[in-house]
């Protein structure tokens, strides 16, 4: 039986394994080439906020394994938080490889907007895939965003990602606007993005 949760320090390694395993490509980009060093800075990523209970991290778990994550934020970091990841981050790439994975981090970031609750790192592991993990974490994410009295759930999505924008069509997701980067196609492959809301005004 799959649960899914708020993720506790103790399942960073999973949610960094499963992050690492369903954007390798990407993170190679972004980060480093090396695994490892992507499973670290993943982990240290979320530590903070997590451990002083940021609930936003959810985690799908089935006999103990972490399946599944997705992040519904914002997401915020303290002054303190923001020193130890860039030091961490320098440390593990150098200054130049952290400058250039800071610049592409804001490629594709999104500034949320009072009373938008942002998905983001919808991840599956991939011999769990097609089990319907995505939507029953999508559906935990907008009971978050209830509980968290937002009045909209909202994500970005690659246009040629026809898998995914299925899942969020079925959860109750519209395209409302597309966006073209030449930025991100030189650096992803993607070319075209699709904004995606739900209201959740309805009872």
């Amino acid at each position: 039986m799959i649960r899914v949760r708020s993720a506790r320090s103790v399942d960073l390694p999973g949610v960094a394994a499963v992050l690492q395993d369903a954007f390798s490509a990407k993170l190679r980009v972004i980060v480093s080439p090396q695994p490892e060093k992507v499973r670290t800075l993943l982990e240290m990523a979320y530590t903070g906020p997590v451990q002083r209970g940021f609930d936003g991290l959810l985690v799908a778990e089935r006999d103990g394994r972490i399946v599944g994550t997705l992040l519904v934020g914002p997401l915020y970091y303290t002054p303190e938080e923001n020193r130890s990841i860039e030091h961490f981050a320098v440390r593990e790439l150098g200054m130049p490889r952290m400058l250039r994975a800071a610049f592409l981090l804001w490629l594709i970031s999104h500034r949320a907007e009072p009373g938008e609750a942002h998905v983001t790192d919808v991840a599956v592991a991939r011999d769990y895939q097609g089990q319907g993990i995505g939507q029953l974490m999508m559906e935990y994410a907008e009971r978050w965003a209830r509980d968290h009295d937002r009045a909209r759930l909202t994500l970005w999505v690659a246009e040629d990602n026809a898998r995914a924008r299925h899942v969020y069509e079925k959860t109750g997701f519209s395209v409302v606007r597309t966006r073209s980067n030449l930025l991100t196609r030189i650096f992803f492959g993607v070319r075209r993005w699709h904004f995606m809301e739900k209201s959740l005004d309805s009872a």
